[in-house]
C-alpha cells in the first residue's frame, strides 16, 4: 500500500502523475493520459529508460507490480533485452515501429514463452527531441496458442485420413507428437483388462534412445504413478531427479532404464475401465504447460476413436469376405449331386481362404479304429494325405476324447501343450507344426473331422474356428444331401421295373392328365416336382421362360422371379398344410407374358392321414379375364356418355329457357339505349345491364355449343383470312409478355365451320393459353392439312379434315386434369376467374360440325389443343370476319307476332313498331290460326318455334298453305335444326332490334 493509503494494485492518476513528477511536461500529460485507458501502455522516459505504466499492463508484470512503477525497463524485464532494446533505441532514435505475435521468454517468475503485438512511438518535446517512447502492447500468448494447437490437431486429422490401418494411425500420432514436442520417446498402446500390463508396438523415437516395444507392468513405476494412471489422472513429471513420485530406488532405477528425466502419461478411461495409454520421454527436464497437457490428451482421445474406427472397419472387412466366401461356397456346392465333389470343393476353398498350408476331410471308422482322408488340399508347401488311414490310437486318447465330445481342437504349439506327446506322434511324421481340426458330430457319434495344417507355428484365431466350423457343417450337410439323392436314384433304378408294373392299370389315366389342356403338377414337402404334365411344363415356358420337371426345385426353378417364387410358396404352403381350396390368380410380370388361372389346390394325404403332398390343376382364364375388363370398360364408357347426353339434355333446356328470360331483358336495354332514355347516370346504368346481358347471352352459347344446340350457320370458311384477322385482337389479349407465332399452310382448301363461333372458339383456347403462362412463353396457332399418314381421332369419319391448333409453352396438364379438362364447369383458374365451359363449348363445336377435339399437354411443358374440321365441299364464301351491326330501318305492313312467353312477345312488338309494323299479338298457334279465321290478313308472321299445342314452323306451314305471299320469321330459343325447315328465316334468342331488323330483310 501507497503512503497516501492507495492501493497499488491498479496505479492511480495520480499515482503515475508522482511517478513522473520529475518528468516533462509532455511526458506528465502523455501519463495522465494512458493512465485509465483500457488497452495496455507504458512509457519508456529519458536515458534511464524508466518505466511508467497504466492499470491495464499489470496482469503483464505479474508479481514485478508495484516495485516495476518507475523503475529502469530492463531491470524489470532483463530477460528481454536483447529483443527490445534495439527496438527502444530505434523509437528515440525518431521511429516509429511495430511488430505482431512476437515470442519472447519471460521470467513470470519462470521463463516461458510469451507472444505480444505492439507498437513503439517517439514522445518529443517542445523542442521536437525526443525524450521518451510510449508502446501499446497486448500479450496473443493465448491466441497464438489457440492456433498452433488448431494447426497441429488440423495436421493430426489429415495424417489420419491418409491411413486406416490401426498401426499406422498409431505411428502417425506418436510421430507428430514426438517432433512437435521435441521428445526422445512417444508410444501409445492398450491396457489389459486387469489395468496393469501395457502394451505397445512401434513406438517412435528421435534416435536418441532405443525402441522399447513389448509388455511392461506399470506398478514398475511406483505406487503413485500406478494410482494416478489407473484413477485417470495425466501424469507430469517435470524432473525425475527432484519429483517425490520418482526419487525411490525402484521407481528411479525404472526411469533410468528408460532414460526418462522428464514424462507426461495421459491415460485413456472407457466404460470404467482403463483401457490405454500415451506417453511422451525427454532425457532433459522440461516445464510443461496446462495448454500443452491439455494437447496430449486430446491427441490420445482422437488417436483412441481413429483406432477404433479403424478396428471397426477392419470387423466389418472381415465379416464381409467371411459372408461372402459362404455365399460362395453355398453356390459352389450347390450344383453337385455327387459327395466326393463336394468334399474337394470345400476343403479347396477353405484351405485357400485360410490361407493354410494343408486342408481336408476324414471320415472316422470307430469299428475298424481308423480315420481315412478322403479328400485334402495343400497349396504346393505340404504333401498331400489324399487316401491315407491312420489308427486312431496314433492321435492318443486324450485328443480323441476332446474330438467325442465336439471340442474344436486348437493346437499351435508341440512344447507345452497338454496332448503334446500325442500330437507330435500323430502328426510329426507329416510336418504339421499348427493344427486346427473340427470335430462333426451327428446323433451323438463322432462321424468325420474337417482339418487345417501349418508348418509353421501359427495361432489359430476364434474367426479362424468359427468359419472352418461353418464351412464343416455346411460340407456335412451337403455331403448328406448326395448321398440321400444317390440313394433315392439307386432306390428308383431298382424299382423301375415294379413301378413300372404297378401303374400298368393307370397308363391310361397317365396320358389322359398329359393330353389334358389344364396344367396339372404335384409337389412334395420339400418344393420338388413330383409330377408335371406338358400343358404345365409349356405354362411355366410361356410365363416364366422356364420348363419344369420331376425332381426338380420349384424354389429354384423360380429364383430369377423372387417375388413370384414367394407369392407361389404362400399358396403351395397352405395346400402342404392340408387346406383344399380354389384360387384365381395371376402370374408373370416384368419381362414375361402375365396369364390368369383359376386353380384348384389338393393336398396328398398317406394312409396315417399325414399330408405329404398336394396337387394343383389349373385352367388359364387369361381371354376370358381380359374380355370381362373390356366388357366392364365399354360398360362404363356408355354409363359417362349417357351421363353426357343427359347432362346435354338438361344443358340445352336450360339454355333455352335462359335464352326466353332474356330476350325481353335484351331487347328491352337495347331500346332504351337506342331511345337515349334519362340522364347520362341513367344511361350509364342501362349500359352496364346490358353489357351484363351480353355476358349472360356468350355464357348461355357456350351452354348451348356443350350440348350441342347452338344455332349454327355453316360455311366454307377461309381458315388463313379468320386467322390472321384474329391475330391482332388474340395479341393485345394475350399481353406483351406472350410471343404470338401463327403459321398457316399455304392454299388451304376451306373448312365447313361457322365462322362466328370458330372465332370464339379460337378466343377462348387463346385466352386458356394465356392463362397458363402467367409468367410469358410463346402462343403458336397453327392451320395445317391433317395429311394421309395421320388418322383422324377415335369416333371421326374418315375423311379430310384441317388442323387449327393453339399451342402453349405453359405450366401443362397431369393426367387427372387432362381427363376432365372437356367436362362442363370444370375449371382450374379459381373461383371467379372461369366459367368451366370455354373447351366444353369448342368441344361441343366440333363434334357438331363432324369433327373433334384432341389434348395433348405435359405438366411444365405446355398445351396443345386441336380442332379438327372437315374440309368444305362448298365454295368459299366465309371469312371468318365478326357481323357488323345492321342499321334499323322503317317498314311497314301487317305483322302477327306468336309467342307464348307474354314479356318477350310485348319486347318484340314494341321493337316491331319501333320499325314501323302494325303489330297483331297472338299468346299460341291457335289464337293465332283464330284471328287470321276471323279475317285478319297479315304481311308477316313472327312466331316463336317451340310453344304448347301447335309449333311455329307447323303454324307457318297451315298459314303460307292459306297466305301465299305471307313471309314467315321463325324465333328460337335454341336451334331445333331437324324441325325448322331450312326455307323459312329464323332468328335466335335473345336479339336487339337492329337484329331483328336484319332477319325481317
Amino acid at each position: 500500500m501507497a503512503e497516501n493509503g492507495q492501493h497499488w494494485d491498479e496505479p492511480s492518476r495520480e499515482q503515475l502523475a508522482a511517478a513522473s513528477a520529475g518528468d516533462p511536461a509532455c511526458v506528465r500529460l502523455l501519463a495522465g493520459t494512458i493512465a485509465e485507458a483500457p488497452f495496455p501502455m507504458f512509457i519508456v522516459v529519458g536515458p534511464e529508460r524508466r518505466l511508467l505504466y497504466n492499470r491495464a499492463y499489470v496482469p503483464i508484470l505479474v508479481n514485478s507490480h508495484p516495485s516495476a512503477l518507475g523503475r529502469r525497463f530492463f531491470d524489470v524485464w532483463p530477460e528481454v533485452r536483447d529483443d527490445i532494446e534495439p527496438v527502444i533505441d530505434r523509437a528515440f532514435a525518431g521511429e516509429a515501429t511495430r511488430f505482431e505475435d512476437l515470442p519472447v521468454t519471460l521470467h513470470r517468475p519462470e521463463p516461458a514463452t510469451a507472444w505480444f503485438t505492439f507498437s513503439y512511438s517517439p514522445v518529443r518535446d517542445e523542442a521536437g527531441a525526443v525524450i521518451a517512447a510510449l508502446c501499446v502492447c497486448s500479450e496473443t500468448t493465448l491466441v497464438v496458442s489457440m492456433r498452433q494447437r488448431q494447426a497441429f490437431l488440423a495436421k493430426l486429422e489429415a495424417a489420419f485420413r491418409e491411413v486406416q490401418d490401426a498401426d499406422a494411425i498409431v505411428a502417425a500420432a506418436q510421430a507428430l507428437l514426438g517432433r512437435h514436442f521435441g521428445m526422445s520417446r512417444v508410444g501409445y498402446g492398450s491396457v489389459d483388462t486387469a489395468g496393469r500390463y501395457f502394451t505397445t508396438r512401434g513406438n517412435w523415437t528421435d534416435g536418441s534412445v532405443p525402441h522399447h516395444d513389448g509388455t511392461h507392468d506399470l506398478a514398475a513405476f511406483g505406487d503413485e504413478v500406478f494410482a494416478a494412471l489407473r484413477g485417470g489422472v495425466s501424469l507430469v513429471v517435470e524432473d525425475a531427479h527432484t519429483d517425490p513420485r520418482v526419487t525411490s530406488s525402484e521407481v528411479a532405477h525404472a526411469f533410468a532404464a528408460l532414460e526418462i528425466r522428464s514424462v507426461v502419461t495421459v491415460s485413456l478411461h472407457k466404460a470404467g475401465r482403463f483401457v490405454a495409454a500415451l506417453y511422451l520421454h525427454s532425457r532433459e527436464p522440461r516445464r510443461w504447460t496446462v495448454d500443452e497437457v491439455d494437447l496430449i490428451r486430446d491427441v490420445a482421445e482422437r488417436t483412441w476413436s481413429a483406432v477404433e474406427r479403424s478396428h471397426a472397419e477392419a470387423t466389418l472387412r472381415e465379416l464381409v469376405q467371411r459372408q461372402g466366401f459362404l455365399l460362395e461356397l453355398g453356390d459352389r456346392l450347390r450344383p453337385f449331386a455327387d459327395a466326393e465333389m463336394i468334399k474337394a470343393t470345400a476343403v479347396q476353398l477353405l484351405g485357400r481362404y485360410l490361407r493354410a498350408g494343408r486342408a481336408g476331410y476324414g471320415e472316422i471308422d470307430f469299428a475298424q479304429g481308423h480315420v481315412t482322408v478322403e479328400r485334402d488340399w495343400t497349396n504346393g508347401s505340404m504333401a498331400s494325405l489324399a487316401g491315407e488311414t491312420r489308427p486312431l490310437d496314433s492321435f492318443g486318447p486324450a485328443i480323441i476324447d476332446r474330438l467325442k465330445a465336439g471340442e474344436l481342437l486348437r493346437i499351435c504349439s508341440v512344447a507345452g501343450d497338454p496332448v503334446a506327446a500325442p500330437y507330435a506322434d500323430g502328426y510329426a511324421s507329416i510336418g504339421t507344426a499348427a493344427l486346427l481340426v473340427v470335430p462333426l458330430i451327428k446323433l451323438g457319434r463322432l462321424t468325420a473331422i474337417l482339418y487345417l495344417h501349418e508348418e509353421q507355428l501359427r495361432e489359430w484365431s476364434d474367426d479362424d474356428a468359427a468359419i472352418a466350423r461353418e464351412v464343416a457343417e455346411r460340407t456335412w450337410s451337403a455331403v448328406e444331401r448326395a448321398h440321400a439323392e444317390a440313394a433315392v436314384r439307386d432306390l428308383n433304378a431298382t424299382l423301375e421295373r415294379r413301378v413300372d408294373d404297378a401303374l400298368a392299370e393307370r397308363r391310361l389315366f397317365a396320358e389322359i392328365v398329359a393330353a389334358t389342356t389344364s396344367p396339372i403338377q404335384m409337389i412334395d414337402r420339400e418344393y420338388r416336382f413330383l409330377a408335371v404334365n406338358p400343358a404345365a411344363e409349356r405354362d411355366y415356358d410361356r410365363v416364366f421362360g422356364v420348363r419344369p420337371a420331376a425332381g426338380q426345385s420349384l424354389l429354384n426353378l423360380l429364383a430369377h422371379v423372387p417375388q413370384q417364387r414367394e407369392a407361389a410358396r404362400k399358396v403351395w404352403d397352405r395346400a402342404l398344410a392340408g387346406e383344399s381350396f380354389d384360387l384365381r390368380g395371376s402370374w408373370g410380370g416384368e419381362g414375361t407374358n402375365r396369364r390368369v388361372y383359376d386353380m384348384h389346390f389338393q393336398p396328398v394325404r398317406d394312409a396315417t392321414g399325414e399330408t405329404t403332398a398336394a396337387y394343383l390343376i389349373g385352367r388359364d382364364v387369361t381371354d376370358l379375364v381380359y374380355e370381362q375388363e373390356r366388357l366392364a370398360q365399354a360398360e362404363e364408357q356408355l354409363r359417362h356418355a349417357q351421363k353426357v347426353e343427359a347432362l346435354g339434355q338438361l344443358t340445352g333446356g336450360v339454355a333455352h329457357d335462359f335464352n326466353n328470360l332474356l330476350t325481353p331483358i335484351v331487347g328491352s336495354l337495347d331500346l332504351l339505349q337506342r331511345k337515349n332514355v334519362g340522364g347520362v347516370r341513367e344511361q350509364r346504368l342501362i349500359a352496364g345491364a346490358a353489357q351484363a346481358a351480353e355476358r349472360a347471352k356468350v355464357l348461355v352459347q357456350r351452354l348451348l355449343a356443350f350440348a350441342r344446340r347452338q344455332p349454327l350457320q355453316p360455311s366454307a370458311v377461309n381458315l388463313a383470312t379468320l386467322v390472321h384477322g384474329l391475330a391482332d385482337l388474340i395479341a393485345s389479349t394475350a399481353g406483351p409478355q406472350i410471343r404470338l407465332a401463327v403459321q398457316v399452310a399455304d392454299n388451304l382448301p376451306p373448312a365447313h365451320a361457322d365462322a362466328n363461333q370458330l372465332e370464339m372458339a379460337l378466343l377462348n383456347l387463346s385466352v386458356n393459353a394465356r392463362d397458363a403462362m402467367p409468367d410469358g412463353g410463346t402462343l403458336r396457332i397453327t392451320a395445317e392439312m391433317s395429311g394421309a399418314d395421320l388418322l383422324p381421332p377415335p369416333g371421326v369419319r374418315t375423311g379430310s379434315y384441317l388442323r387449327l391448333s393453339v399451342a402453349d409453352t405453359g405450366s401443362g396438364m397431369d393426367e387427372a386434369t387432362l381427363a376432365r379438362a372437356v367436362e362442363p364447369f370444370f375449371s382450374t383458374k379459381g373461383v371467379g376467374k372461369g366459367t368451366g365451359l370455354g373447351l366444353s363449348m369448342v368441344h361441343g363445336l366440333a363434334s357438331q360440325l363432324g369433327g373433334a377435339l384432341t389434348i395433348r399437354s405435359r405438366v411444365g411443358v405446355g398445351t396443345n389443343v386441336e380442332l379438327w374440321l372437315p374440309v368444305s365441299d362448298e365454295q368459299q364464301v366465309g371469312l371468318g370476319t365478326t357481323a357488323t351491326n345492321v342499321p334499323v330501318r322503317g317498314s311497314s305492313g301487317t305483322v302477327l307476332l306468336v309467342d307464348d312467353e307474354a314479356i318477350a312477345r310485348m319486347t318484340t312488338a314494341v321493337m316491331l313498331g319501333d320499325l314501323g309494323y302494325t303489330v297483331v299479338e297472338a299468346e299460341s298457334a291457335e289464337a293465332a290460326l283464330a284471328l287470321v279465321n276471323d279475317g285478319l290478313v297479315p304481311d308477316l308472321l313472327v312466331s316463336d318455334h317451340l310453344m304448347p299445342g301447335l309449333s311455329g314452323t307447323e303454324l307457318a306451314r297451315m298459314l303460307q298453305a292459306r297466305l301465299s305471299r305471307m313471309s314467315v320469321l321463325i324465333v328460337s330459343g335454341y336451334s331445333e335444326l331437324d324441325e325448322i325447315a331450312p326455307d323459312l328465316r329464323r332468328l335466335t334468342k335473345p336479339f336487339r332490334q337492329e337484329e331483328l331488323a336484319s332477319a325481317l330483310t
